[in-house]
């Protein structure tokens, strides 16, 4: 990919040093129409896990215990039993196994400590505690060096099908789990190791759309069926459907070139995604990617 003086990134052109050098938040900003938005009691205690959050991922001390209140509860004993009751039907395999291991219960929200303890365990992994949406390059940074960032807010009860940024639910129902797979974990380790090494923007942003289609809102093959394999789509209950059944969706095979090369806009439903054919491939395809790159990762 030659280097490019803007770059295109949700439709907009963006300057390529912002992808290597992204700005850091320092206070909680929500964006337009996000459903929270007014909610005087909400944003106070966005901003309250905001302030303790960041200061436990600066300081390296790992995710704070949330005492969550009854509405946050709530919300997740809403979401969790029809995302659980949807996973059945058409998450991949590796997840599944994942969140039988991990034993998340449809009715307590877990502790991301105890979580991070069990990853560390099995995959030498762990998880970092976030106080929002990273900068693209902060985040893989983290997962670089095996810890992977979660956010412990949990979305506005108004909407509870859909967030317009991580939260609670999305990472420990969408990405924590398939990290007890091995290769996965490989796999994303070696995104990051390649995202914190180059100093090329146009190569953070082509792993970006790597791991958009792929990590986020990927769909893999498991024998004559389509299964859900991205985090963005596990964790919605309105996404999974859309994926796998919409007509408005258009799906076709993963090929890297068109993946790196393809938009997206992660405010509203993904209508265009890729199809991997297995794990593994996705780990040869990556590691073709870096090697073209030139991207030297330990």
């Amino acid at each position: 990919m030659k280097a490019a003086e803007t770059l295109i990134e949700y439709g907009n052109p963006i300057d390529p040093a912002a992808m290597v050098t992204p700005p850091d938040a320092t206070k909680l900003e929500l964006e337009p129409g996000h459903p929270g938005l007014g909610d005087q009691g909400y944003i106070r205690r966005r901003q309250e896990l905001f302030a303790l959050c960041r200061k436990h991922r600066l300081e390296g001390l790992g995710p704070p215990i949330i005492q969550y209140n009854a509405e946050e509860t709530r919300i997740w004993r809403e979401v969790s039993p029809k995302l659980d009751e949807l996973h059945i039907k058409h998450a991949s395999q590796l997840y599944l196994q994942a969140k039988r291991e991990l034993a998340i219960t449809r009715d307590e929200i877990p502790q991301l400590r105890h979580l991070s303890d069990r990853l560390r365990r099995e995959t030498d992994m762990h998880l970092v505690p976030a106080e929002g949406a990273l900068p693209y390059r902060t985040f893989y940074e983290y997962i670089g060096d095996r810890g992977f960032p979660v956010t412990q807010f949990i979305r506005h009860g108004s909407h509870p099908e859909f967030t317009p940024e991580p939260d609670m639910i999305h990472d420990c129902l969408g990405h924590v789990p398939p990290l007890m797979n091995r290769d996965y974990a490989e796999l994303l380790t070696l995104i990051g190791k390649a995202v914190a090494t180059t100093t090329h923007g146009e190569q953070v942003l082509a792993l970006k759309r790597f791991s958009w289609f792929s990590i986020e809102f990927g769909l893999i093959a498991e024998g004559d069926a389509i299964k859900v394999f991205g985090a963005g789509i596990l964790s919605s209950t309105g996404e999974i459907p859309y994926s796998l059944q919409s007509a408005e969706v258009k799906r076709e095979p993963f090929v890297t070139d068109v993946v790196i090369a393809t938009d997206y806009d992660p405010s509203r439903m993904q209508d265009h995604l890729f199809i991997a054919p297995s794990l593994p491939f996705l780990r040869r395809e990556l590691e073709a990617l870096v090697r073209r790159f030139g991207i030297a990762v330990a």
